[in-house]
């Protein structure tokens, strides 16, 4: 089985959570792309998105991503890494089997409902987001190697079904 894969999603899909929960199932660590950005450019995302704005936000996020799927490790990606084609075939080309966390709109607006740490979700109203979650579902479906739907399971069985889906493949 591998030690290496990379977690998509919407925001709020489970993808940090699932990626903590998966790293010491696969002997391996975890790496938040979020996180990684955010050390790099000494500031929050949610800052220099809104001083530079998502275009600049997501040329720096394709140089990270580049860097991190060459690591050794479960890779969390942020919720708009499909956005850029370049990201996609990125993704689709890894050597590392690439998961789309998939979870429903109606879901996600449940779980994140409060959140103020994003930035996109500051933005739009319940209607903006559902048609923001069914332009990406193609897009993190093109770059997926493997689906889990995550609506009503905890993060410890989303990670059990992952661990099932590598041992069979």
């Amino acid at each position: 089985m591998t030690s290496s894969i990379a977690l998509i999603g919407f925001m709020g899909a489970g993808k940090t959570t699932v990626g903590a929960k998966l790293a010491p199932q696969l002997n391996t660590y975890q790496r938040d792309l979020d996180e990684v950005i955010e050390r790099e450019l000494g500031e929050s995302i949610q800052e220099f998105f809104a001083r530079e704005g998502e275009e600049r936000f997501r040329l720096i996020e394709t140089q990270a991503l580049k860097k991190q799927l060459d690591q050794v490790g479960v890779l969390s990606t942020g919720g708009g890494v499909v956005m850029r084609k370049e990201n996609r075939g990125l993704l689709s080309k890894s050597k590392v089997p690439v998961i789309y966390l998939r979870t429903q709109p109606e879901e996600l607006l449940d779980r994140l409902q409060g959140d103020e740490q994003r930035p996109l979700l500051q933005q739009m109203d319940r209607d903006g987001f559902i048609r923001l979650w069914e332009y990406r579902d193609p897009l993190y479906r093109e770059a997926a190697d493997i689906i889990v739907d995550t609506d009503g399971i905890n993060a410890d069985q989303v990670a059990t079904q992952i661990i099932e889906q590598l041992e069979d493949d």
